[in-house]
């Protein structure tokens, strides 16, 4: 949705003031998501100690407002999730 301006995104606000063909288009929306998916699963790895995050690299723990450690199951670490819904297909 971040590309379709008719839904007010300023993403595809630019995209249409750039004239892309539909080709164009395609290409430049599938290198943002490229970027946003490459973005986000290093911002996980980090947080789960498995990447450097700003030339630092250690582990954190994320947690919900009560202090619970957000994980869907004991087994399963950040890392872990990270790679499932970011990498795996």
């Amino acid at each position: 949705m971040f590309s379709d301006a008719s839904v007010g995104t300023t993403v595809g606000q630019h995209l249409d003031a750039a004239q892309l063909n539909s080709p164009q288009r395609r290409n430049v929306i599938a290198a943002l998501d490229v970027a946003l998916t490459d973005t986000f699963y290093t911002l996980l790895m980090g947080l789960a100690g498995e990447a450097s995050l700003g030339g630092q690299q250690q582990a954190y723990r994320p947690s919900d407002e009560m202090g619970r450690p957000i994980s869907p199951s004991e087994h399963a670490g950040l890392g872990d999730l990270a790679f499932e819904a970011f990498q795996a297909d």
